[in-house]
């Protein structure tokens, strides 16, 4: 997926879902899967406060959400663009899912438990998704950063 204004219209896209998630109390991530003829497929956000899951971050919400709708792996052609950089998790999810591409736009937070970015698990996958990285960035952490100062539990992935 090249950059472009559609591309950072998606981003923004899964920005406003992660301040939607933020709105309800849950961290402030949302996700969107993009079909190979560039229709978005599904959307999702994060869900681990309010569906009281320690997994139901917004690329997990997504793949299942979207598995329920039959779009289901291998996944050729699709891609997933989310707000920020998907967890150790998440981006081993994507590689189950066998996506094409991930694009994002915030980077890696280093709070993450375990600290693992999403280059290093694709290093060890056999078939990684393409990564586009840091697409509207600024907005995107901004986002986050609002929640986490508004928040005053401990930092959730």
């Amino acid at each position: 997926m090249c950059v472009s204004p559609t591309t950072e219209a998606l981003v923004r896209t899964a920005i406003g879902l992660a301040a939607e998630a933020g709105r309800r109390g849950d961290p402030p991530f949302g996700a969107l899967l993009v079909s190979p003829h560039g229709e978005v497929a599904a959307m999702a956000s994060n869900r681990q406060v309010s569906g009281n899951d320690p997994t139901a971050h917004a690329e997990i919400e997504l793949l299942r959400g979207a598995a329920r709708d039959g779009h289901r792996p291998p996944l050729a052609g699709y891609t997933v663009v989310v707000n920020a950089e998907p967890c150790s998790m998440c981006a081993s999810a994507l590689v189950k899912a066998a996506l094409s591409a991930l694009v994002y736009g915030a980077p890696h937070e280093p709070h993450l438990d375990p600290d693992i970015d999403v280059a290093a698990v694709f290093a060890r996958a056999r078939r990684p998704p393409s990564v586009t990285a840091g697409i509207l960035a600024t907005e995107a952490a901004a986002e986050i950063a609002s929640f986490r100062g508004r928040s005053s539990s401990s930092p959730i992935d």
